[in-house]
């Protein structure tokens, strides 16, 4: 009976709880070029084609500054403004990148998440060849100095499962994975006082040129393609189902 009736309790409170958002919401990507703009005569060509293409190239960037940065953030409304993340709606992000550039140093890309009151979270990947994770809310990890090969095809993806129940004292951690081709980091634990995403960050993904100024030919560009954003199986939901199911049999 004791059994029976935290059984009921839980079902209870699971269906009580407010329904989590859907990132499949998601339908297109708001460009911001010239985040960063020391080299504001540069030539740079977007094109939006969410969500088969996205991209950035830039080039003839002259010289005397450090760094352009141009930005594609989520969006569920055509792109007229940002999709905004909440900590307790899950996620699972992924899409092919392609980077490349003239001079190595300096040229990067992936995944941006800016959480305004923790700073930016990074799942980036370097020309010269890093690919990490880190900033902000984000779990570190490293996939190594070597992991990617400028002009190549890599395939990124991100699974979000916040905490699974409402307790905040109980333990329990929202996790992230971070996955690189294939390779994957495993359920890394959040360790801020959120328990994972900060209410109203937003995300997308974005490219940063620092220029070479002794290479008149340095260029950076970025493709991204194939996009996919979908929500992970609930697993407390399903807990309360086979749950339900066997409060039936008896």
């Amino acid at each position: 009976m004791r059994t029976k009736a935290l059984l009921i309790a839980t079902a209870v409170a699971f269906l009580a709880m407010p329904a989590l958002a859907a990132v499949t919401d998601i339908d297109s990507v708001k460009i911001q070029e010239r985040r960063f703009n020391d080299y504001p005569g540069s030539t740079l060509v977007t094109t939006n084609n969410y969500p088969s293409l996205v991209g950035f190239t830039e080039s003839n960037f002259g010289t005397g500054g450090w760094a352009n940065q141009h930005v594609a953030r989520f969006s569920a409304d055509g792109g007229a403004s940002d999709r905004l993340f909440y900590n307790n709606e899950p996620f699972d992000i992924s899409f092919e990148i392609m980077l490349d550039a003239g001079t190595l140093a300096g040229k990067e890309a992936g995944i941006r998440m800016d959480s305004f009151i923790a700073g930016e979270g990074f799942f980036m990947v370097k020309a010269a060849g890093e690919v990490a994770c880190w900033g902000g809310p984000f779990p570190f990890y490293s996939f190594g100095g070597s992991a990617y090969s400028p002009g190549t095809l890599a395939t990124i993806r991100m699974i979000y499962t916040p905490d699974d129940d409402t307790d905040p004292w109980d333990g329990d951690a929202a996790t992230m994975e971070y996955i690189y081709n294939g390779a994957s980091s495993g359920p890394l634990n959040f360790g801020n006082l959120e328990n994972g995403m900060i209410d109203g960050s937003d995300m997308g993904v974005f490219l940063q040129n620092a220029v070479d100024d002794n290479n008149p030919g340095d260029f950076g560009m970025v493709e991204y393609t194939n996009f996919n954003i979908a929500v992970p199986e609930p697993g407390s939901a399903l807990l309360v189902l086979v749950g339900l199911a066997l409060l039936r049999r008896r």
